[in-house]
């Protein structure tokens, strides 16, 4: 699920970027869809695996 949220939210910014000055997008729209795109990356980053896991740092 995230990940398709990632593709539409980088699929309108890229719409955006597009449209430059014509775009119907305001800067709180941009920004919201800029933030769904760095939570995802940090649950992808969060979700790998670790070497480093099971050990406690005590």
């Amino acid at each position: 699920m995230t990940a398709q949220k990632e593709k539409i939210a980088r699929f309108k910014l890229s719409q955006h970027r597009q449209a430059g000055t014509k775009s119907k997008m305001n800067i709180f729209e941009v920004a919201q869809l800029m933030d769904q795109i760095h939570f995802s990356t940090k649950v992808k980053e969060a979700q790998k695996p670790s070497i480093f896991h099971g050990v406690n740092p005590n």
